[in-house]
């Protein structure tokens, strides 16, 4: 018997995305993951096309090729029952650690004993420009919501076709509540370093 691949949170990204999205091809769930997901997990194309070869194995789903003129032909994936069924089972697993952050900013910033103010000012300046941009991106992607999926869940036979999925509306709520606090914190880190450097500025002159 053929040894059966091992499965990853990234792989229930996908077969998530894929219940929601009905058909999508790589390219499709390459942008939802960028749209929807991107607050709490990244995926690059190459990772979500191994995904989706894992998942054609384990039979979770189902891939159809549509032509294309002058193009190599389209593959568009879908979600199987099987693929529900695994969607599902993942949910009752024994919980995995929470947040693991690893951020260079805040690495840099624990050991700006041994930085130049100016290099560390010009980090948080990068930064607080990086989570500006994130938190309107979020803000944007929070008025776009996908609906509840039909008859899917703890929430089956709830759904009205147009109400934005509430699990999706209270993600989106953290994403803009995470970045509001990480902004917060930068702009009070740039402050401390500018201090910083007008004290080295003063007893130099």
């Amino acid at each position: 018997m053929a040894e059966q691949p091992e499965t990853y949170p990234i792989t229930y990204g996908v077969l998530g995305l894929l219940a929601f999205g009905g058909s999508m091809s790589g390219y499709d769930l390459k942008q939802a993951f960028d749209c929807s997901l991107a607050p709490l997990w990244n995926a690059t194309h190459s990772q979500i096309y191994n995904q989706l070869r894992r998942m054609l194995v384990l039979g979770w789903v189902e891939m159809e090729r549509h032509e294309q003129e002058s193009r190599p032909d389209k593959k568009v994936y879908q979600i199987t029952q099987a693929g529900r069924a695994a969607l599902g089972a993942w949910q009752t697993q024994q919980p995995v650690r929470g947040l693991q952050m690893r951020d260079e900013v805040l690495l840099r910033f624990i050991f700006g004993s041994f930085a130049e103010p100016q290099a560390l000012a010009i980090t948080l300046r990068a930064a607080i420009k990086d989570h500006e941009q994130r938190m309107e991106l979020y803000r944007l992607t929070a008025q776009r919501l996908p609906p509840t999926p039909p008859g899917n869940g703890a929430l089956a036979g709830q759904n009205t076709g147009s109400e934005p999925d509430p699990f999706f509306v209270e993600l989106a709520r953290f994403a803009i509540m995470f970045e509001e606090t990480y902004l917060h914190w930068l702009q009070q880190a740039m402050a401390f370093v500018e201090a910083r450097i007008a004290s080295e500025s003063h007893r130099t002159t």
